[in-house]
């Protein structure tokens, strides 16, 4: 068997131009002939001129770090934050944030291109203020390490903990939270787990804040049922921190592999926080799915109602529910809304959260979504409108099929993948649906590469 070529070496130092823009904001260079191998730069962006130090290698690819730039790129506006390209949270913080959009606008209409499909893509919603310091809810990891107790966010591939206490992203007083929480448990001794020992307490620190309310919700994540001195503790916490709503324990041992487990011990407070979002109330626990940029998302909403073409006789489906955010945000502009989600604990709340809004023209239903939609079509059910917003994976082929068998005039898919987007508005069109209108970019998530869109499907008349 011929013996496979590395055409770099480990710490070679090398000069490259930037030739590609990868989805996850991570540049791409080539050597001279050898276009098949990719090395991957973070910190990069495109025609750059840059010197090199490659620091990972295999068969396929190489990893580089950015020594010096030879040439920038005009669009490059350093913000003296290097600790958030080598954790990866803020991929494009030195972007200046035209260039954001641009790339954004870029990949949404690169995916939809590369699905078959031809469609105008407008340029992204954005914020109206400096994009910086919007997240509602942040999830950060705590590890004892140097003598310290830190909080941050661990390097790529490895477990080193990059320190931080400016995320950048987060509402400031979110920063702030982590910072006092993590004080207070070093100050009284409180063991956090590490991933080469496989031991300790504290996995993480989740902070929600409610951008109206502003009610704080603290969610100390653990590997053990209890913590030591745990009413001591609970009493440094609430001393700390007068606007706190709710303190809450999520027992979630790393063996299990999940960041937050279903397992909530209210230690102070309230279980809930609540918070406004088009003028309508939720309630937000720490399992809640509930969209991290405030302004955006209401922006999002709002867009994917207009686009939708709501009518005051219109029947509207909820698909992937999560705790009603989208069926609630528009029922007063309908006749009826029906919602749908796997999740018992979300079913929960989407239903209190209706009696929160005294809306009685909704309901949510607690099952798989092709199956509930099969026993609709069955029932004779067809709705105006279906409304999806899946996780990133997108949506199953399974569902797909049973709504157009279920026969919506629209269907309004809101998605944080352009690249499931893409596949499934194919599968869509397959099924006697076409793209009505632009598809439209919403910047839920300035500083980093991910991009929300908003399609509408209309059904064709065969």
């Amino acid at each position: 068997m011929a013996k496979t070529i590395v055409p770099v070496k480990l710490h070679e130092k090398l000069t490259v131009t930037i030739k590609e823009i990868r989805q996850n904001g991570m540049g791409m260079a080539f050597l001279e002939g050898r276009p098949d191998y990719p090395i991957y730069l973070a910190d990069a962006m495109l025609g750059e001129e840059v010197e090199i130090d490659i620091i990972q290698v295999d068969k396929y690819s190489a990893y580089g770090k950015i020594l010096t730039w030879v040439k920038e790129s005009t669009g490059r506006k350093n913000q003296n934050r290097q600790y958030l390209i080598e954790a990866g949270t803020a991929p494009l913080v030195n972007w200046a944030y035209a260039n954001q959009k641009e790339f954004k606008q870029q990949i949404v209409e690169k995916n939809f291109y590369d699905a078959g499909l031809e469609v105008t893509v407008v340029n992204p919603i954005t914020m109206d203020t400096t994009p910086t310091y919007y997240r509602n809810k942040t999830v950060v990891p705590l590890k004892w390490q140097d003598g310290q107790l830190l909080s941050g966010f661990y390097q790529r591939g490895s477990h080193h903990l990059v320190p931080m206490e400016d995320y950048y992203v987060n509402d400031a007083r979110v920063d702030e939270v982590i910072v006092i929480v993590r004080e207070i448990l070093a100050k009284r001794g409180v063991s956090a787990y590490d991933p080469d020992q496989e031991e300790g307490a504290i996995r993480y620190v989740m902070v929600r804040r409610g951008y109206y309310s502003q009610q704080l919700m603290v969610v100390l994540v653990t590997n053990e049922k209890n913590l030591l001195d745990e009413a001591g503790l609970v009493a440094d916490i609430v001393e700390a921190l007068p606007d706190l709503t709710s303190l809450i324990l999520n027992f979630a041992p790393k063996k299990d592999y999940v960041q937050l487990s279903a397992n909530n011990r209210v230690l102070f407070g309230q279980a809930t926080i609540e918070d406004t979002l088009l003028g309508k109330k939720f309630l937000i626990g720490p399992n809640s799915f509930y969209q991290v940029n405030p302004v955006m998302t209401e922006k999002l909403y709002q867009k994917a109602a207009d686009l939708a073409d709501l009518k005051p006789t219109d029947v509207v489906v909820d698909a992937y529910a999560g705790i009603g955010t989208i069926g609630i945000s528009v029922a007063d502009r309908v006749k009826e809304v029906i919602g749908v989600e796997v999740v018992p604990g979300a079913v929960m709340d989407a239903k209190k959260n209706l009696a929160l809004n005294h809306i009685d023209n909704a309901s949510y239903i607690e099952r798989d979504a092709p199956d509930q939609f099969e026993d609709w079509q069955k029932q004779g059910i067809q709705p105006d409108v279906v409304f999806v917003d899946p996780p990133r994976r997108g949506l199953t082929p399974k569902l797909i099929e049973k709504t157009a068998e279920m026969g919506p005039d629209r269907v309004v898919y809101v998605s944080c993948n352009p690249v499931t987007a893409a596949r499934d508005v194919a599968l869509f069109k397959d099924l006697s649906y076409e793209v009505k209108g632009p598809v439209v970019p919403v910047d839920q998530f300035p500083q980093t590469a991910h991009i929300e869109t908003i399609t509408v499907l209309q059904k064709r008349e065969d």
